[in-house]
């Protein structure tokens, strides 16, 4: 009876599942605690004091542990090793955490499997013991869990939430399990569009099937395109240009900007490993009894500068402490101060971004402009490490960001894409993932 009364509490929040073309920014707590709780199947923190939320394949001794943090979420079905959910909670003490898997569609709305369609266990996972920080000016308790291994691939979102209470939601993740039973072949050319050609570029592939069976793959198959692993400018509802049955093979070369993104510019950066000394782009270093502030270097627009090459991590953060390497833990939070120095203002709200703010414009976001030294300013509570960032305008509160506004766009920019691949056969009641690739277009390593 105890399970049937939980999951009947589960569907009452699952109906609030967001679509990846209704993404909104984070809530946090207020009066109206669990009405600003309620699910949604984007990557999003539902409390202020929750911080620097990081999900990426489990390394092996062998791994570098840095590279495995800027691996994203994306695991193939057979994997030995988990993903890894690690987060900060700001203040002394700590809590229980549950955590819980939804199985998504191409969507992301939540799909019509049972939990024991996709899970080998229940589906109610208890956290490990949290560790206290040490020798820090802020205390936090950090958190960490191994993701449970599941049997179908798919969209899935991590749900983490305090125990006794299945509303009162800390977090959502989302990430991707796939079965490649479908090769895709692909490139990156120059945009079709003559006056993007310098500033865009195109994804053409092809989807081969000649060892699965597919039927009317115009209907069945769904395909989405991801840049440097974000969900807000992803290409989706991508139809195929020319199906070859005899060739069991899916054409995908358009000639409208369907398949074309900003190339963008490589992404700017600060080393704050350590705040005993200054590191790249960092200005001033003001230590208190009880905080640390970080002035960072003033930016400036680059919309309408030549392209110049930088080694970058496409948008990710890596957190660690110079002196002890026991980031985890060890590394303090900061209060760290951006300004960007432009003589007018934008026509919009501009936004800091990056993947610590979780690729979503909000009020947490976002930078106010100050006329008298006219420049955006805006301070960020951040975990000691090495960051990457943009700016960027959002016009209206409904209207996609624009990344190249202050940043400009080339196509030379080093970006990573990803195409997916979903399949639901005929009778079933979800999207599976079936096909998947990743594509460094112009990498440096």
């Amino acid at each position: 009876m105890k399970q049937i009364a939980y999951y009947f509490v589960l569907l009452a929040f699952i109906t609030a599942c967001v679509p990846i073309s209704q993404q909104g920014g984070s809530t946090t707590s207020s009066g109206s605690y669990y009405a600003d709780k309620k699910f949604r199947s984007i990557d999003s923190v539902y409390e202020d004091n929750i911080k620097t939320v990081l999900l990426y394949p489990k390394p092996s001794p062998q791994t570098d542990l840095v590279a495995a943090v800027l691996e994203p979420p994306v695991i193939p079905i057979n994997q030995a090793s988990p993903l890894l959910l690690e987060f900060d909670q700001l203040g002394s003490g700590t809590q229980n955490f549950r955590a819980r898997l939804f199985h998504c569609n191409a969507d992301w709305s939540v799909s019509l499997l049972n939990d024991m369609d996709f899970l080998a266990d229940f589906n109610d996972f208890l956290f490990n013991s949290p560790q206290v920080s040490f020798n820090t000016k802020i205390t936090y308790s950090h958190y960490s869990f191994e993701v449970p291994k599941v049997k179908l691939p798919g969209n899935y979102v991590l749900m983490i939430y305090r125990e006794g209470n299945v509303k009162d939601i800390i977090l959502t993740k989302r990430f991707i399990v796939f079965e490649n039973r479908v090769s895709i072949k692909s490139a990156v050319r120059p945009s079709s569009g003559i006056q993007e050609r310098l500033q865009n570029q195109q994804l053409e592939f092809a989807i081969q099937y000649p060892n699965y069976p597919i039927t009317n793959p115009r209907q069945t198959v769904k395909v989405a395109i991801r840049q440097n692993y974000k969900w807000n400018n992803a290409i989706t509802n991508l139809t195929p240009t020319s199906v070859k049955e005899d060739l069991t093979s899916l054409e995908y070369n358009h000639f409208n900007l369907e398949n074309s993104f900003t190339g963008g510019n490589e992404y700017r950066f600060f080393d704050m490993r350590s705040i005993r000394f200054l590191g790249m782009n960092m200005g001033k270093i003001t230590p208190t009894e009880d905080s640390t502030q970080v002035l960072l270097l003033p930016d400036k627009p680059r919309a309408r500068e030549s392209y110049s090459q930088t080694v970058d991590l496409n948008g990710r953060f890596v957190i660690d402490n110079y002196e002890t390497s026991r980031g985890a833990t060890e590394a303090d939070y900061v209060e760290v101060h951006f300004k960007l120095r432009t003589p007018e203002q934008a026509p919009g709200n501009v936004h800091l971004w990056g993947s610590f703010m979780n690729w979503t414009p909000s009020q947490a976001t976002l930078l106010k402009y100050d006329e008298a030294s006219q420049s955006y300013n805006g301070t960020y509570l951040l975990k000691q490490g090495y960051y990457n960032y943009l700016y960027v305008l959002q016009a209206s509160p409904e209207s996609k960001v624009n990344e190249t506004y202050f940043e400009g766009s080339h196509f030379n920019t080093e970006n990573h894409y990803e195409i997916i691949v979903y399949y639901r056969p005929v009778g079933s009641r979800a999207d599976m993932i079936i096909g998947y690739e990743l594509i460094r277009h112009n990498s440096r390593h």
